[in-house]
């Protein structure tokens, strides 16, 4: 499917989810509310969390340094935004710095391309949150390549404004700048990766800036349950130095506030907040707990419902769940350590391990899990011969958990760039590089040292970086191609490792302390092509390994029920 009809897409989605919220009067049978077992009882049975699917946002504005991929076309709505816009912040005017260049001349530069920003805003996700963006150049426009280019500043706003002048009008929930990545694995000689040149993606490109109301509306509403919900919400959730996290304002709506503590995890707030069990009294948890453990070892169990409404509960569940840490049943051992862990339970700490370090459905899902388990520091030592692990994504899972831990014995972090971190790991087993394509850009270098096998002569076929050195030289050459047929840098001579040339594409090309250029000021989407096509090519030793995009994740999805107002069914 092409970009702009996913686009169209996920804009037609995201209409009919809000569509959902509104009051209406339904005339003939309603479908039953389904409640999944496991979740009967909790919060989400008796009311919907209102303000937390994600939001779509877009934008226009301008990709620069194209060389002369870009293109001059604008359309004619779109074109008098821009120009009012850069306007506004001073971009392309004197007072800019740019003398004599207006708006007008910009937009008719083949180095610029006007673009098309979508992205989604994280359910719930507080002022600061960053998320990827999305890049097209609009249909009929010549715009072929934006690989390299960067995204200038943009107000991201609701995606369904209605026409472009109420669009104008509409008050911004987000900013959007950065660099464009665009898949180095598109092979430019076929015409379809040429089209695929024409979109990428801003890595960690967007940022929230208003905060978005969340709620609990009750289905039925009662002033009892409304208060019974504020009460068992702020007795998990709020302490002394915090304001109330509930506050019933009605017999049909409670508000939420994420607490301080919580920021970082807000996701996980709100699954807990839908699945407080609401219906058991004194000693009725611990019977319903008893419950859960029973069930949760059922070829039907909805495993993730069960272990978040045990978290809820809080380490009163830890006598009931305890048996289950070394349950020859693989799921319900997993999501029992898992709770245990998030309760601060030391006693779930060795069967996680076990369950890390034997290839299973859960391998990875618990290193995950012992990386957020940072109170506790002998993780690290427990999963470092990860590192070394035949299974590439394993290594990666461990990596990103010792991060958390802050291990730097094992990890040493090169000068970052501008564009992204570029991270080394000590491992003795096979060399792999990793770079992601969603969050934070990032390569990872997995071995000691990986080499540039020499002789050696790489020139990509749009020939952006030629890489030459006989099997005889000490150092490898390396140069660009300078935009606009300005002919070639000056050539860089680097030691034949992968790390340093990834350093020296990356560094800016402007004088350092001792006047002379530090590097090419390749994007991150260009470094990472050059390194792709080198080792697939042979030149370097190693695996290469691009991050998988990961599917939206909704904070209720397991404990959907039937019409939410704000989540269309699945």
């Amino acid at each position: 499917m092409p970009a702009t009809h996913r686009y169209a897409a996920l804009t037609v989605f995201g209409f009919l989810a809000l569509l959902g919220g509104c009051k209406t009067k339904v005339t003939g049978p309603s479908r039953p509310r389904v409640i999944p077992p496991g979740v009967a009882g909790t919060i989400s049975e008796y009311a919907d969390l209102i303000g937390a699917n994600e939001m779509l946002v877009k934008g226009y504005g301008m990709v620069v340094g194209l060389g002369d991929g870009g293109s001059s076309e604008v359309p004619g709505a779109i074109r008098e935004y821009l120009v009012q816009d850069m306007l506004k912040r001073g971009i392309a005017s004197p007072r800019a710095g740019a003398g004599a260049l207006s708006v007008s001349r910009m937009l008719k530069d083949k180095d610029t391309a006007v673009v098309v920003i979508g992205g989604q805003i994280p359910p719930a996700a507080p002022v600061g949150t960053r998320f990827d963006l999305h890049v097209e150049a609009p249909p009929r426009t010549q715009t072929t390549n934006l690989d390299g280019g960067y995204l200038l500043p943009v107000d991201l706003r609701f995606a369904l404004a209605g026409r472009m002048a109420t669009f104008w009008r509409s008050r911004p929930w987000g900013e959007g700048k950065g660099s464009v990545f665009v898949n180095p694995f598109a092979a430019r000689a076929e015409s379809l990766a040429q089209a695929k040149l024409r979109s990428g993606t801003v890595l960690n490109g967007g940022v929230v800036t208003r905060e978005r109301s969340i709620r609990l509306e009750l289905r039925r509403p009662s002033y009892h349950i409304a208060g019974l919900i504020e009460r068992l919400v702020n007795e998990r959730f709020t302490t002394d130095e915090d304001k109330k996290v509930a506050e019933a304002k009605t017999s049909a709506m409670v508000d939420l506030h994420i607490p301080p503590a919580w920021r970082d995890d807000y996701r996980h707030f709100l699954e807990l907040v839908m699945h407080l069990y609401l219906v058991g009294g004194p000693g009725g948890n611990e019977r319903h707990a008893r419950q859960l453990a029973r069930a949760i070892v059922l070829p039907t169990a909805r495993h993730e419902d069960i272990a978040l409404v045990w978290e809820a509960m809080g380490k009163q569940v830890l006598g009931v769940i305890l048996e289950h840490y070394t349950s020859d049943n693989q799921a319900a051992a997993f999501y029992a350590a898992r709770t245990g862990l998030r309760l601060g339970d030391a006693m779930a700490l060795d069967p996680m391990i076990e369950i890390a370090q034997r290839p299973s459905p859960f391998q990875i899902a618990a290193v995950e899990a012992l990386g957020d388990a940072s109170q506790f520091r002998q993780v690290a030592r427990k999963i470092k011969w990860m590192l070394s692990s035949t299974d590439e994504l394993l290594r990666v899972a461990a990596y990103e958990a010792l991060l958390k831990h802050g291990w730097s014995s094992s990890i040493r972090r090169v000068a970052a760039t501008r564009h992204f971190v570029l991270d080394v790991v000590d491992s003795d087993r096979d060399y792999v590089i990793y770079a992601t394509r969603t969050g934070e850009p990032k390569i990872v270098m997995f071995g000691r040292k990986i080499p540039i096998r020499l002789p050696v002569f790489y020139s990509p076929g749009d020939e952006l970086v030629t890489v030459n050195a006989s099997d005889k030289d000490k150092a490898v050459v390396v140069y660009r191609k300078l935009p606009r047929g300005a002919g070639n840098s000056a050539p860089f001579n680097v030691d034949p490792l992968a790390e340093q040339l990834a350093k020296t594409l990356a560094m800016r090309a402007e004088p350092g302390i001792d006047g002379k250029v530090q590097g090419l000021g390749l994007s991150y989407s260009q470094v990472v092509g050059v390194l792709q096509g080198m080792c697939q090519a042979g030149h370097i030793p190693a695996r290469f390994v691009l991050q998988q995009p990961p599917a939206i994740r909704r904070i209720y999805s397991a404990a959907t029920g039937v019409g939410r107002p704000d989540t269309p069914e699945e």
